[in-house]
């Protein structure tokens, strides 16, 4: 069943990252009438069954990943937060115009990029303004990506109290070779400390984001990241293998 199992799921496909996904991007024969021509009726079906979901690409990290194939920005200069946030927002205003009634929320995730670059305050304005325009559903689910090396207790409380319970952490591999050579160092010990305050605050659930295939990885010390994150009970891990691209 195993082998079966692995058969089944070990095939290439899109990155959730990117939508559409990349097989159906025709760049050529796409044009904003024909975007909005579409958007009015695809927004106005998934609010009246299910509500919708919101994902929020927030790209900047202070340190590059090398294993990374997302769109990410990389510097340390926070002033980029305020613009982008407004940017955010002037788009989310256009959307609004093809609604033909109040948006009904389901879940929000914010993606990146590392989403805790931006400040405590800087999300609670993003996040409140848009919920100032939808009905949050019963039951709503909303998450975040998190670093472990500065996702803070203030950024965890202020996403709390504005309902979200589920964080994602990305761990990739807690062994110091491997996280030196993809320049994404960060012990144990900070992933713990994450972990805990999280479950103070009151979240829910919690995953872990591991990689296989990573340079200088080995069965030994993917088993020992494996080991070390089950000690912290996290309610999924979602195991990825390393794509390269060597651009």
């Amino acid at each position: 069943m195993k082998t079966t199992m692995l058969k089944k799921y070990n095939v290439a496909a899109p990155r959730y990252t990117s939508y559409p996904t990349v097989p159906y991007w025709e760049t050529g024969a796409f044009h904003e009438d024909e975007w909005l021509e579409g958007l009015g009726p695809s927004l106005a079906s998934l609010n009246n069954e299910d509500g919708i979901s919101l994902y929020i690409h927030l790209p900047f990290c202070e340190r590059l990943c090398t294993y990374c194939g997302c769109n990410k920005y990389i510097t340390v200069n926070h002033d980029y937060e305020i613009p982008y946030i407004n940017t955010i927002l002037r788009e989310w205003e256009l959307y609004l115009q093809h609604f033909t009634e109040r948006p009904r929320l389901r879940e929000i995730h914010l993606g990146g990029g590392t989403p805790t670059f931006f400040s405590p305050a800087n999300l609670t304005r993003l996040l409140t303004a848009i919920f100032d325009t939808v009905d949050v559903l019963p039951g709503a689910e909303h998450s975040f990506e998190g670093h472990p090396n500065n996702t803070t207790p203030g950024h965890m409380q202020a996403l709390y109290d504005l309902g979200f319970r589920r964080m994602s952490l990305g761990i990739q591999d807690l062994d110091l070779n491997v996280q030196t050579i993809i320049n994404r160092i960060q012990p144990f010990e900070n992933v713990r400390n994450c972990v805990e305050a999280a479950r103070n605050i009151g979240y829910t659930s919690i995953n872990f984001d591991l990689i296989y295939g990573l340079p200088l990885q080995t069965l030994k010390s993917i088993k020992e990241t494996f080991t070390q994150c089950m000690h912290l009970l996290p309610e999924r891990i979602s195991f990825y293998s390393y794509a390269h691209v060597p651009w």
